[in-house]
């Protein structure tokens, strides 16, 4: 897949060399607090992205796990993920990671807002929704940024690390997108 572009941003395909810096933020209990996954660990980590590099080889590719990285610098700051959930009814399912050294500025609306233009653009979705832990508030409120609404709480739903966790959903349709699109249209970038 072609890299996407945002203002401070280039999204592209994880590659295997990515393993040491996905490490160095995930392994921050900032990132891992509000995910349902245990202590990341360099293997752990390594074998995450095993996963989503035969992922970049499916036809047809239904997930895309790609490293968010500062336009400027090339350092991978974060990531983005895309799940075409359901093709036959369009529908799609969007997550976002930001390093703690590069929270605040923003970042992880900037990924979202490039994932729904994926999502509705190339890929033609018609609905796209995204989960957050209750309370992990910083992505709740990317989602309502986003023009994402608010479709429930579903209580209990993840058993994470020994305990139950009730997650918040919210989702936008492609016609929603459109009318609230004032965003710069994404770029695609050579990357290599």
């Amino acid at each position: 897949m072609d890299a996407l572009q945002t203002p401070n941003l280039i999204l592209r395909d994880v590659r295997a060399s990515d393993a040491k810096a996905f490490y160095e933020y995930m392994h921050r209990e900032g990132y891992w607090h509000n995910l349902p996954m245990d202590l990341p660990t360099p293997q752990s980590v390594s074998d995450m992205l095993n996963g989503w590099l035969q992922d970049q080889t499916k036809e047809p590719r239904t997930s895309y796990f790609m490293a968010a990285t500062d336009k400027a610098t090339g350092t991978v700051i974060g990531e983005a993920i895309l799940h075409v959930r359901n093709s036959r009814w369009q529908q799609g399912e969007i997550g976002w990671g930001v390093s703690s050294d590069y929270g605040g500025r923003g970042l992880g609306t900037e990924i979202g807002r490039a994932l729904l233009e994926l999502a509705f653009g190339k890929l033609n979705l018609h609905r796209v929704y995204a989960q957050c832990r209750v309370e992990n508030h910083a992505s709740f409120r990317i989602m309502e940024k986003l023009g994402m609404r608010k479709e429930g709480i579903l209580r209990e739903s993840v058993l994470a690390r020994g305990a139950w966790w009730s997650s918040v959903q919210c989702s936008i349709l492609a016609t929603e997108h459109a009318a609230l699109n004032s965003w710069i249209p994404l770029k695609n970038v050579d990357t290599d």
